[in-house]
């Protein structure tokens, strides 16, 4: 909410009030309308500081404050940020466990994740990089997935990012 005028801010001699139930009052001067909002036990705002005279309205400034911020923390939770989900696979890995994963992976994309999919080479497991690209390649193909971010070897690890598709 962007800073408004209140209570002693406004400036203005004359403004045009609008009481708590949103009925105009007209034009009045600003001592009056600090007067009116001082009866009622609430805050003169400055709601159209642009017009001539500017627009103020009587209401309970906290109460309106805090009300904006609870919608706001209400759309904040509404919104999901996508988290990194990891699968590891092995080049060495059986259909059925192969499977699995995949229907894993698929659950995490419907949750609006994405998934790191990498293989741990040990070993003499260093000579078959070609395969475990390949096993790579199989699970993207599988979820019908594509890559956020292209297989890399780091190290001993063969790892690729992968997305749902639009």
């Amino acid at each position: 909410m962007k800073k408004q005028n209140i209570n002693h801010e406004v400036l203005a001699q004359n403004v045009i009030l609008i009481d708590e139930e949103g009925n105009s009052l007209g034009n009045l001067s600003y001592d009056q309308a600090m007067l009116l909002g001082y009866d009622k036990g609430l805050d003169l705002v400055e709601v159209g500081p642009n017009s001539k005279p500017p627009i103020c309205k009587l209401m309970d400034y906290g109460k309106e404050l805090y009300r904006e911020q609870k919608q706001i923390r209400k759309h904040k939770a509404k919104q999901k940020n996508p988290e990194v989900k990891e699968i590891k696979l092995s080049i060495r890995i059986d259909e059925h466990d192969f499977s699995t994963k995949v229907n894993r992976a698929k659950e995490f994309f419907d949750e609006g994740d994405k998934v790191r999919v990498f293989i741990k080479l040990m070993g003499r497991e260093m000579m078959f990089k070609n395969k475990a690209e390949e096993s790579i390649n199989k699970f993207m193909t599988e979820t019908n997935a594509d890559f956020e971010q292209a297989t890399k070897r780091l190290g001993n690890q063969i790892f690729a990012i992968i997305k749902k598709k639009k």
